[in-house]
Parts: structure tokens; C-alpha cells; sequence
């Protein structure tokens, strides 16, 4: 619990002003994971909508990659104030500059048309396949974790492999380690900080990397749309596909299940791929 409960108060906001918010880093020596400016930006907006209204979606651009040495200072602004729907603009900064630009939208849920899409065939990896993360950019296997505090478990069938094609899909399985006292509100942050988890990768499976060569791979906007609140004592699958990679541009698209087939969230990103010389 203790890596989750550090996890989440990184992910949450603290108020400075009106609509004024100031977010973290957060641990990391890399850019900063992007899915860390969704869940902040995602936040800060919370704190300015009415509570009786609920998250819909989130539609964002990455602008400049963020780094771990400074605070991320975060602004709301109100495009669209109805009685169904309420729309937000929302701009992180670092230094002056925005590193990430967002709307997103609250309404208030009505009883009317159901359906969602069944999921694929889902088979839980096994035990081996498991990894531990404290936060997304580290990750320990399950005989290296022994006795290390992890925020999640994650599995994947067949991880990524630059030497050999793939099929562009992939299932990513994870559960929080320890859920309990966790909020439903903090449980949808961690959903969407795990919305921007291999979108970059699912795209580079198709493709091969040649020796003397690295992908570069960096997410460029990124769209979430949330139907059910997760419970993530349990696993969650992320079924991710890239129906197309043209133009240094990769698309992957992703839908979040329970255990129980149920549709929890749906996400879609555009990344940057491209080969670069060692």
C-alpha cells in the first residue's frame, strides 16, 4: 500500500489559487511519463466542476516533454458552463512553458441506450510474466521484487521485441497491489495514468529496428472517454491495437475491461516513430 499511496499523492493536485493547481514529478530521471500529466491535469479539473457531475473525457496534446527537476503549474478555465455538460480547458507548465494542453468534460449521468462492445478472447498471463512497478519508469520482476514496495502488477503475454515482427496488439493486465482505502475518484486516476501505458510500443510491433538503430517513440495527443468506475483490487485488461503507422505517426487505440467483460474506458493516441542512428 505504501508505493500506491506515494503513487497517488503525486498523481493528486494541491490547490493554490482559484482554478489555480500545483502538481509533482514525481521520481524519475527521464521526460516525465505522460500519463502522470493526464492524471494532473484530470485532477485539478475535479477540484473546479460540481461534485454531483462525472467525468466523461479527457482530449490532450503533449507539447514538450516534462522533466523531474520542476513543479508542474496547472491552470483551469471553464469553455463550456451547461446544466448537462461542463467543458475545461486545462494547461500544465514547467518553467513558463506548456508541456501539456487538455479539454475535459463532466456530465451528469442520465438513464438512457446500453451497449458496449464484447471483449476479445482474454487469457491472464501467468505468473511468470509478472512485473512490479512502483511508478511507470521502474519496474522489478516478481523474484526482484521480493520485499520491494510495488504500486502495481502487470502482465503481458509477449513483451515487445525490436529484432522480430509482430502482431500490432496487445493485452496488458494490471492491478493495484493493494487497493484497499483507495477512493473510486483515485481509482479513476489510476485507470488514466495506465491510459498511456505501451500506446507508443503497440504501434512499433509490426516493425522491425535495424541493427546500429533505436526507435525513437514519444506520445503526441492522447483522447480518454470513461463509461464505468474500475475497481482495481481486481485485474484489468487493456486491449490494445495500431490499425496504421504512416509518416513518422503510429496510432493505437485501447479498451479497458473488468474480469467480468465489462467495458470500463476507451482511449486513443497518436505517437512519434521514428529510427534514429546509436
Amino acid at each position: 500500500m505504501q508505493a500506491l499511496r506515494q503513487l497517488i499523492d503525486v498523481l493528486q493536485v494541491e490547490a493554490v489559487g482559484e482554478c489555480r493547481f500545483l502538481g509533482q514529478p514525481g521520481p524519475g530521471s527521464d521526460r516525465i511519463f505522460g500519463g502522470l500529466t493526464i492524471t494532473q491535469a484530470l485532477d485539478a479539473t475535479r477540484q473546479c466542476c460540481p461534485p454531483e457531475l462525472s467525468v466523461q473525457s479527457l482530449h490532450g496534446q503533449f507539447l514538450r516533454p516534462g522533466d523531474h527537476q520542476h513543479p508542474i503549474e496547472i491552470e483551469v478555465g471553464t469553455l463550456k458552463d451547461g446544466r448537462r455538460f461542463k467543458l475545461y480547458n486545462v494547461s500544465c507548465r514547467q518553467q513558463g512553458k506548456d508541456i501539456f494542453f487538455a479539454t475535459v468534460t463532466f456530465h451528469l449521468r442520465e438513464d438512457s441506450y446500453q451497449h458496449s462492445l464484447a471483449p476479445p478472447e482474454l487469457k491472464l498471463p501467468g505468473a511468470d510474466k509478472a512485473q512490479f512497478f512502483p511508478h511507470r519508469q521502474q519496474c522489478w520482476s516478481g523474484q526482484e521484487a521480493e520485499g520491494r514496495p510495488a504500486a502495481f502488477e502487470v502482465r503481458i503475454e509477449q513483451a515487445l521485441q525490436f529484432d522480430r515482427e509482430q502482431a500490432p496488439e496487445n493485452q496488458t493486465w494490471f492491478r493495484a497491489v493493494d487497493a484497499s482505502g483507495v477512493s473510486d475518484w483515485q481509482q479513476l486516476l489510476l485507470l488514466a495514468y495506465a491510459s498511456d501505458w505501451n500506446m507508443p510500443s503497440v504501434a512499433m510491433r509490426p516493425h522491425t529496428v535495424a541493427k546500429g538503430y533505436a526507435p525513437g517513440l514519444a506520445s503526441l495527443d492522447h483522447a480518454i472517454w470513461f463509461y464505468r468506475p474500475p475497481r482495481l483490487q481486481e485485474w484489468v485488461v487493456y486491449v490494445q491495437e495500431s490499425p496504421a503507422a504512416l509518416h513518422g505517426r503510429g496510432h493505437t487505440r485501447g479498451l479497458f475491461y473488468d474480469q467480468r467483460g465489462n467495458l470500463l474506458a476507451a482511449a486513443s493516441q497518436e505517437s512519434y516513430l521514428v529510427e534514429r542512428k546509436t
